[in-house]
């Protein structure tokens, strides 16, 4: 495996402990943070509902999760949690292509769901202890080949996290899970100006019928509900983690008019943008 050209000092990775200086910004009003690298969290300590996307989960002792860029969190105010946070960006994982594809653990299916928490029983809690203190260990005193050392370690991490290929509990093949996941990679970075299946088919040089039923066939939902959710996603996430008026973020997810978005955004959850801003902020 050669590396002549990784370059550390162009990749985003740190580990720190929790409770250290956090990466983006937080909403004073509802508390939330925005994760803009893939982060690795390891609760050694702890119990409290972590928010992530607006759904909650319990947190307690030797629990290991992983959010993902652009997923907003929000961690139990007065809570203390003992443990690490690893955060790593795409190009970092993924440097030189010794790994060109994310794994499935860090895929499409790890969004837009429930956090998947694992439960790390006393082995798997050693295990993962040892690496995490390696990776601790390179990440400070930056030997010869630090950056290649971290890499391995962080795929071994990764590697303790299920593929999640069976999205919507049905047994899609190879070819369609790629499918899907280039389909929803593409929706990741065209959903603010891009609605028409049509559009992403042709993206993906296939035909509108093919990737609808491969994404029928491997999410249990069509095409346009993905496109829909995705809008919908990134609507109530900007809404409880940023101050922008509705009017801007209307204009931020590519609709032509408040009106437009306002009538989506109530249509999508049965309440208005207001109000469902408002319940986040007060606790409602």
């Amino acid at each position: 495996m050669k590396y002549s050209h990784y370059n550390p000092s162009q990749t985003s990775f740190h580990a720190i402990s929790l409770g250290e200086n956090q990466e983006g910004a937080e909403s004073a009003s509802t508390g939330f943070r925005q994760s803009e690298l893939f982060e690795l969290i390891w609760i050694k300590k702890g119990y409290g509902a972590v928010t992530v996307d607006l759904e909650n989960r319990l947190i307690s002792d030797n629990s290991l999760f992983c959010l993902v860029p652009g997923q907003i969190n929000r961690f139990p105010a007065g809570q203390e949690f003992v443990g690490y946070k690893i955060a790593f960006s795409r190009e970092f994982l993924c440097a030189d292509s010794a790994l060109p594809h994310l794994p499935p653990a860090l895929g499409y299916g790890a969004r837009g769901g429930q956090l998947e928490v694992l439960a790390l029983g006393k082995e798997m809690q050693t295990e993962v202890e040892s690496i995490v203190e390696m990776i601790l260990w390179e990440y400070h005193n930056r030997q010869t080949m630090w950056a290649q050392m971290l890499h391995g370690l962080l795929k071994v991490l990764i590697g303790y996290f299920p593929s999640n290929a069976n999205v919507a509990g049905l047994e899609p093949t190879g070819n369609d899970s790629l499918a899907f996941n280039r389909f929803m990679a593409l929706l990741d970075q065209k959903f603010a100006f891009q609605r028409q299946v049509a559009a992403y088919a042709s993206d993906l040089a296939v035909s509108s019928n093919y990737l609808s039923e491969i994404v029928k066939r491997v999410s249990g939902h069509s095409a346009s509900h993905h496109i829909q959710q995705r809008v919908l996603l990134e609507a109530k996430r900007k809404a409880v983690s940023s101050s922008r008026s509705m009017k801007e973020i209307a204009l931020e997810l590519g609709f032509e008019d408040s009106s437009t978005f306002s009538k989506f955004f109530k249509t999508m959850t049965q309440v208005n943008f207001s109000e469902f801003r408002r319940g986040w902020v007060t606790g409602v």
